[in-house]
Formats: structure tokens, sequence, C-alpha cells
């Protein structure tokens, strides 16, 4: 008799399309409250899922970041699944090419595997192989350590609070982030640094150094709240 394919999914997922295109596959799914990840296909692997918007969001706000780490820090094999046409955040989101490859790069520096697909009933196909491979082919069982997805979620290391630091000035994300800190060494010192002295970073142009120099300089001003 075959194993029958099991997966646990986070509990939110649970009407999405790729919940009922995998019960259409024979899997068996599993809800439950994930702190980390979409999809659990078995004791290593995770899988989370973006579609192209959402992954241009959690680029802007961070969150891609923060999560990736979190992915890395619970799953010994980390999987992202990028659902959709990314050439469609260069219009509406107004993102550059190179921003949006830079993150990629980023999530494969930190040992993330990325995986294209191009639309829900591809991704329940492709969580399919993956947990079919795993069960099937490495007879990996399906769990997860709640505890230590907890703990992945904890306080951020000091790279990332440093390259969080950097990676906030308007102009600059997270692979200009990274140049920047292994020129300089640390926040302090690029905050410290001259206009010559910046232009040592590959990709630090007139534009960018004057952006950061608007930040240091400029006087803040308080923003008014609706009921104050």
């Amino acid at each position: 008799m075959r194993l029958m394919i099991s997966i646990i999914a986070d509990y939110r997922e649970e009407t999405s399309e790729v919940v009922y295109r995998l019960a259409e596959l024979g899997v068996e799914v599993k809800l439950r409250r994930l702190e980390v990840g979409d999809y659990v296909v078995s004791d290593r692997m995770g899988v989370e899922r973006k579609t192209a918007m959402d992954f241009a969001s959690s680029i802007a706000d961070r969150r891609l970041f923060e999560q990736a780490n979190a992915m890395v820090k619970t799953f010994s094999i980390p999987v992202f699944i990028v659902e959709g046409d990314l050439g469609e955040i260069y219009l509406k989101r107004r993102f550059t090419p190179s921003q949006v490859q830079g993150a990629i790069a980023y999530l494969i520096d930190l040992g993330v595997h990325v995986a294209p697909s191009t639309n829900p009933s591809d991704t329940a196909q492709l969580i399919y192989s993956l947990a079919k491979r795993e069960q099937r082919a490495y007879g990996r069982p399906v769990q997860v350590s709640l505890s230590k997805m907890r703990r992945a979620r904890g306080g951020k290391s000091l790279k990332e609070a440093q390259l969080n630091l950097i990676a906030s000035i308007p102009g600059i994300g997270y692979e200009l982030a990274e140049r920047i800190l292994r020129t300089f060494g640390s926040p302090r010192r690029f905050f410290k640094a001259s206009p010559l002295e910046l232009r040592r970073v590959p990709g630090m142009g007139e534009g960018r150094i004057n952006k950061v120099a608007e930040v240091l300089d400029t006087k803040f001003e308080a923003m008014e709240f609706l009921g104050d």
C-alpha cells in the first residue's frame, strides 16, 4: 500500500485555491497555526508561498527578510515559492528589476531555495512534488516543532539589525546595505563617512549620497495625528 501524502498547512491557507488543488491531488491537508511558513512537507522542509504582489510588499516593509531568517532557523531546507508574474510588480509597485533580483539574491545567500510558480494550481503541484519526494523517496515524517518556530520568530540577530538600519534609508535596499557594511565595517562608520568615502561603495551614486545626507541632516518635524 502506497503511503498517503500528508501536508501541514497554516490555517489561514484553508480557503486558498492551493489547498483545494492539493486535496484534488489526493493529499491529506492538516490545518494548524504555523508561526513560520505556510506549508510543512516534512520534518526538514517548509514552504513559504508568496504571490508576486505579496513578494513586493514584503520587500517594501522588510517582512520578507524576517520571514526568510525565521525559515532558515526552523527548517534545514527552506523553500520560497513566488507565484505569478514578477514583471507585474515593476509596473504596479514601481520596483526596479535590480531591487527584486537583489532580494532574491539575498534569500539564496541565506540558504533559501526560491522556486517560481505561474498560478495556485502550479504551486499546489510543486508542493505536492516536494512532499512526495520527501515522504516517499526519503521516508521523511511530516512534523513540525512549534517551540522551534517560536524561537525562530524571536529577536533579530545583530547582523539583521544592522542591515535593517541601513536598508531603511530611501533608495538603499538590502543588497546595497550589505555592500555598505562590507566597505565600512559598521553602521556608525557609514553614517560618519564623507561623500568622497561613500563613492567607494559600488552603487552609491550622487543621488543616493544626497539622499543619505538629507535623511541624516534634515531637522525632524513632529507628525500631526488626527485626534491630537
